[in-house]
């Protein structure tokens, strides 16, 4: 289990990797480089297509031609092929003073995200704030915005376990991962409970969940990424070589290849600080939900104009 650096990208906070099985690439974003990347598994190729503004999550759609991105602002609907982008909802109504952050799929195809107070300025730069002005929004394949809890400081971490009983969610500085009920009925949530407390590596961030059930996040700060099983045990740590260590995600062929992303910001003497990086485990990870598109959001007269790459 020795990390290696597949993109000395540089980022100044890489965000939100995630696996697309048909394009056999890795997508993640830079959240203050307002940027997406794509790095092809084969070719090595490396693209990346310029947003303007926070760049904060990424969801595969069950159109694979198509992703549901999560700016700071907003939610849009973009295809890479043709750099195309159409504009779909805006959950936070408090944009600018805040902002979206980490989202995902649940299994019906509903995506949620969590939001925080905006500490990127317009130009990128990192603004130092404060407050638990966050919310956890799920929303519906026909845009349909719902609140589903509040009192949250940097929202991270949006994971279901296996049998699609449990929901995890979390706050970075207040050091905590929570557990829900999940309701696959009707896509819904209940009794929050504490998964994961004051572990001293770190603060927790962005996680992927295997097939044991077992939630691997990673730590902020700390330097690693802990599996944790469902009692909430630390059972296994992934040092890593840098000490910020932001989301990761299974992929490859046999999802046992663990592609994380990282973060350069307030950092020296880390000369892959910001990389994009790659490590077998020995256990399959659970494939990503994807959104449930409906073809009749992809008309014309949606389409926004964003800066483009």
């Amino acid at each position: 289990m020795e990390p290696q650096c597949l993109v000395d990208a540089h980022n100044v906070v890489g965000e939100c990797p995630l696996w697309h099985e048909e394009h056999n690439s890795i997508y993640w974003t830079d959240i203050n480089g307002f940027t997406v990347q794509k790095y092809h598994l084969t070719t090595k190729e490396l693209r990346t297509w310029s947003f303007g503004e926070v760049v904060c999550s990424l969801s595969l759609t069950t159109n694979p031609k198509w992703f549901l991105v999560g700016l700071g602002s907003r939610l849009i609907l973009w295809s890479p092929e043709e750099d195309r982008r159409v504009d779909f909802c805006r959950p936070e109504p408090n944009w600018p003073t805040n902002r979206l952050n980490d989202g995902a799929a649940d299994p019906n195809g509903f995506f949620w995200i969590g939001s925080m107070r905006n500490n990127v300025a317009p130009d990128g730069s990192d603004v130092k704030v404060s407050g638990n002005s966050g919310s956890l929004y799920r929303i519906d394949p026909s845009g349909k915005v719902t609140i589903w809890d509040t009192g949250f400081g940097i929202s991270n971490t949006l994971a279901w376990s296996p049998d699609n009983k449990v929901f995890y969610f979390g706050c970075s500085i207040g050091n905590i991962v929570y557990a829900y009920d999940f309701e696959a009925k009707d896509s819904s949530i209940k009794k929050r409970r504490t998964f994961i407390s004051d572990l001293p590596h770190g603060m927790p961030d962005g996680s992927a969940m295997d097939v044991d059930g077992h939630l691997w996040n990673c730590r902020y700060g700390g330097g690693n990424i802990l599996r944790i099983s469902p009692q909430g045990t630390v059972m296994q740590i992934i040092n890593m070589p840098v000490a910020n260590i932001t989301n990761c995600c299974f992929g490859g062929p046999d999802m046992r290849t663990m592609y994380i992303t990282t973060s350069s910001l307030e950092i020296t003497g880390e000369n892959s600080a910001g990389g994009l990086f790659a490590v077998q485990v020995d256990v399959a990870g659970v494939n990503t939900n994807r959104f449930n598109l409906s073809e009749k959001l992809l008309s014309k007269e949606n389409d926004i104009r964003i800066s483009r790459s």
